[in-house]
């Protein structure tokens, strides 16, 4: 899997509220797919690091990531 370009959801995470993202909307930002181990998607991955580096966890919806403020 190739690693997700995260530059185009850094503009979401600015704003500093609560947002959702589908799969395909995630690909189409990223150019890459989600992780399929959710346990891997909300903690350890690329994202859920990123997520965590501007202040929010992933709550994962069955084909959305529910970015919250926290």
């Amino acid at each position: 899997m190739k690693p997700p370009n995260l530059n185009k959801i850094d503009k979401m995470f600015e704003k500093g509220k609560n947002f959702t993202l589908s799969r395909e909307k995630y690909i189409s930002l990223t150019g890459a797919d989600t992780p399929q181990d959710i346990y891997y998607l909300r903690t350890r991955s690329a994202i859920a690091r990123h997520a965590k580096e501007h202040g929010y966890e992933i709550e994962v919806i069955p084909e959305k990531l529910v970015f919250r403020k926290v």
